[in-house]
């Protein structure tokens, strides 16, 4: 593989260029790492990080209710106490 070629395609990619801005021969081995290097980069790119991560069905304070625009009663919900009373060991 040839690092230079992928490195371009990676550097590439990150200013905005097209897969059809590659200037290697169709078919070349050059135009392939080149190829390779463009999608690395834009599926790192699509990669979400960490911080960034959504629960689906989770809003707010992460109750069902918010989802499904509902009030929701707050008084019926699971208190801390009930929480270390059930995980508590006995």
């Amino acid at each position: 593989m040839s690092k230079d070629a992928f490195a371009q395609g990676k550097l590439a990619f990150e200013h905005n260029l097209p897969m059809s801005s590659c200037d290697y021969p169709v078919g070349s081995s050059l135009r392939a790492d080149w190829m390779a290097g463009w999608t690395e980069a834009n599926n790192l790119s699509r990669k979400p990080s960490a911080a960034s991560q959504t629960h689906v069905g989770m809003m707010g304070d992460g109750t069902e209710e918010q989802n499904l625009n509902q009030t929701g009663n707050p008084a019926a919900r699971i208190t801390e106490s009930e929480v270390r009373d059930a995980f508590s060991k006995h």
